[in-house]
């Protein structure tokens, strides 16, 4: 018996976080698996996940918020941060390619975490959706 395989969650995360309406005022779309700008950005990060079925996955993610490299704002950071843990749930019931998204969990709250060589403000919050195939 062969099964569908499930969606890559990480590529449609990076999509639906860059058009975001809630997020676009904050960072103009700039969302990516590196971190590639000075600019205030999210930063995305695939931490894995269980696969209990095969047409079920709970996939976890890191998001990072960072500020711009140049203001160091900490407050600007924070609400980066905040918007997206809220807007993860906007992903519930959404059809992505490949397959569907039916939950979304934030698994850590906004957690204050300055990068450990500049000292540039980041915010890092994890979630979790909970995936089909199509």
């Amino acid at each position: 018996m062969a099964f569908a395989v499930l969606p890559d969650m990480e590529q449609e995360l990076v999509t639906f976080l860059a058009a975001h309406a809630s997020l676009t005022p904050l960072i103009g779309g700039r969302v990516s698996t590196e971190l590639a700008t000075d600019l205030a950005c999210l930063q995305v990060t695939a931490l894995g996940g269980t696969q209990p079925w095969p047409w079920e996955a709970t996939v976890e993610f890191q998001l990072s918020a960072w500020a711009a490299r140049d203001d160091g704002d900490k407050a600007a950071a924070n609400l980066l941060a905040r918007t997206a843990a809220s807007a993860a749930y906007d992903l519930v019931g959404q059809a992505v390619t490949d397959g569907h998204v039916t939950g979304a969990d934030v698994r850590l709250a906004p957690l204050w975490s300055p990068d450990e060589d500049t000292n540039r403000p980041r915010y890092r919050c994890d979630v979790a959706f909970t995936v089909h195939p199509a």
